[in-house]
């Protein structure tokens, strides 16, 4: 499998954790992924790299519009790596609280 075909099966694979589906890459989006958290849209980016900084991550997770980032370090052929999902607080928070029901 080449870089851009491992690269996009991640994408559809963080996709698929939320329900949601990838968006082509010239959409033009900031985000690589669309799902939901329940009854919520959740957005999220990808990451399928050797290296991944602790602040880049914060960077990517902090950026307006990213709910979530799915990283997943590539290790070289035949190495398997966990796939990681990054919330801030904040996000978590907002998109795991309960629903409220509205008033009709």
């Amino acid at each position: 499998m080449g870089h851009n075909s491992a690269w996009k099966e991640e994408e559809r694979k963080a996709a698929a954790i939320f329900g949601g589906q990838r968006f082509w890459a010239n959409s033009g989006e900031r985000v690589d992924f669309q799902g939901q958290i329940g009854t919520r849209t959740v957005c999220g980016q990808v990451k399928h790299v050797r290296v991944l900084a602790l602040a880049a991550l914060e960077r990517l997770a902090t950026e307006e519009g990213v709910d979530v980032v799915v990283v997943k370090r590539r290790s070289g052929r035949g190495q398997q790596t966990p796939r990681l999902v990054v919330f801030t607080e904040a996000a978590y928070r907002r998109l795991h609280q309960p629903a409220v029901p509205v008033q009709g």
